[in-house]
């Protein structure tokens, strides 16, 4: 009965004592660390300023009497003496000139949906997916803004519409309809008036129909000379565009421009030469420059002067806006300063925590600043990975290098047993024989049969030279279990901590 209950007591605080300890052991795996995730992260170099766009531009004027109406688009490409505008006597005339363009058109598609090669050939699930298609490009367009070639697009999904009520017989064609418009387009021609005057264009490039009167005082030729007060007065008084009596619009000649604004560059993030993106607040557009030129002002600030070769239908209308310079962008893993570690190689990385072991990963650095590493984004587990329980501190490599490390073998030695690994062969003789295991050929010249060997395994020595690298092996693993006693070790390549 005494003897139960003292077994009792003692199984109770031995339960006790294992639970105290284990807690303990685990509090201290998880306490010692402070741990960041690695995420993915974007990183730029990026400055907003707003800018003057500069470009090669040509005032179109003439005199005329009466209302305009332009046969070409803003923002439009056009050809040396094409026809940009014509002058009406009223406003009524060229609503009726439009109308019968607009019906014209009509006429012109639903001949083309109804055309028998087409309707003979049409499968309704096919014709279904590509008014779908044509619905989601009209969809984003009309999202990003690009306008261009909208209209494009609409002609082509009613056409495809058309197509589809005739393949599942909802229609049998569009004769009927056909005939109705033609007969209104008889009508308006009865009142259609002819133009007085047409305009054609003096060269060739992007015309736009309306001024803003800083055609003339920003020159493209000179733009790498623009001071800070043109800057502020064109930014100052840019109040939009209009229109002026006898002013037909502007030509954009070539499709080089440039921009000019004030930036904050203090750091010396930018310099001469460099290409930057450039991204605008009005328009869903971007296009790459390169910085002509950077002046510092009294100020603290710099007086930037960009070139681009891109010019797109939305930019040759604006005069200034709002714009975004980014100089470097990059995508990867984020790893704060002070996790950065070096392995025994002298290789940049972290160390990760592995549920209960602690790994060495490297960093393939991409971009750095002052708190965080970006290392390239990988799926390669030798590298830090997107999740990954990156220790901040908690890690001090040179204690555990100093207690853990285990001493590496000669040189001499590893040479050696590497070559009676690949090679059955004797290994040559470059005046420096291996200490232990000695060359084959200098035993076989003094007539030994190795039983003399520095390891005294007489009976492997006897066995013959196939069986020389034996004690090699053995030798090496008679040394491991020394360099873990204090409960850690380390693997062959100084990756990992395990904790036993």
């Amino acid at each position: 009965m005494g003897n139960g209950l003292i077994n009792l007591l003692f199984a109770v605080v031995g339960t006790l004592l294992i639970v105290v300890v284990s807690h303990q052991l685990w509090s201290g795996v998880n306490e010692q660390y402070d741990i960041e995730v690695a995420m993915e992260y974007s990183s730029a170099d990026t400055v907003t300023f707003k800018g003057v766009f500069i470009r090669d531009e040509e005032v179109v004027s003439r005199a005329y009497s009466g209302v305009l109406s332009y046969a070409v688009t803003d923002g439009g490409k056009v050809a040396k003496d094409s026809v940009v505008a014509y002058v009406y006597n009223s406003e009524e005339e060229i609503e009726t000139n439009r109308r019968i363009k607009e019906t014209e058109h009509e006429i012109e598609l639903l001949r083309d949906a109804q055309n028998p090669g087409t309707v003979q050939t049409a499968k309704p699930e096919f014709i279904s997916s590509l008014i779908s298609e044509e619905y989601q490009t009209i969809a984003a367009l009309l999202a990003k803004g690009e306008t261009e070639d909208l209209s494009a697009h609409k002609d082509q999904l009613f056409t495809l519409m058309c197509i589809y009520q005739i393949a599942v017989k909802q229609e049998t064609g569009y004769d009927e309809k056909i005939a109705e418009l033609s007969a209104k387009e008889a009508q308006l021609r009865v009142q259609k008036k002819d133009y007085k005057e047409a305009f054609y264009s003096p060269d060739s490039g992007y015309f736009v129909s309306y001024t803003d009167g800083f055609e003339n005082e920003l020159s493209f030729d000179n733009a790498i000379n623009i001071d800070a007060a043109t800057i502020d007065n064109v930014i100052k008084h840019d109040s939009g565009s209009g229109r002026k009596n006898g002013v037909i619009g502007k030509l954009i000649k070539g499709y080089n421009w440039k921009i000019a604004g004030i930036i904050d560059n203090s750091s010396n993030v930018f310099n001469m030469g460099d290409k930057v993106r450039l991204d605008f607040a009005s328009v869903p557009d971007s296009v790459t420059a390169t910085i002509e030129r950077l002046d510092d002002l009294d100020t603290g600030k710099t007086i930037a002067v960009l070139r681009c070769d891109e010019i797109t239908y939305n930019l040759v209308k604006l005069r200034t806006d709002r714009v975004e310079m980014t100089l470097h962008d990059f995508d990867g893993i984020k790893v704060p300063k002070e996790a950065l570690r070096f392995n025994r190689k002298n290789e940049k990385g972290c160390y990760v925590l592995w549920g209960q072991r602690v790994l060495f990963k490297k960093i393939d650095e991409i971009y750095e600043t002052e708190d965080y590493i970006l290392s390239k984004l990988t799926s390669d587990e030798n590298y830090v990975c997107v999740y990954d329980n990156v220790i901040k501190s908690g890690v001090d490599t040179a204690a555990y290098y100093a207690s853990n490390e285990e001493p590496e073998e000669p040189e001499e030695t590893q040479t050696a047993a590497a070559g009676q690994e690949t090679d059955s062969s004797p290994p040559e003789d470059n005046g420096s024989p291996p200490e232990k295991n000695g060359g084959d050929d200098e035993e076989e010249k003094d007539g030994e049969d190795g039983a003399d060997s520095e390891d005294g395994d007489s009976a492997e020595g006897d066995a013959g030279t196939e069986d020389e690298e034996e004690p090699s092996g053995e030798e090496n693993e008679d040394e491991g279990p020394e360099s873990g006693s204090d409960g850690a070790s380390e693997d062959s390549s100084g990756g990992d901590i395990h904790f036993e």
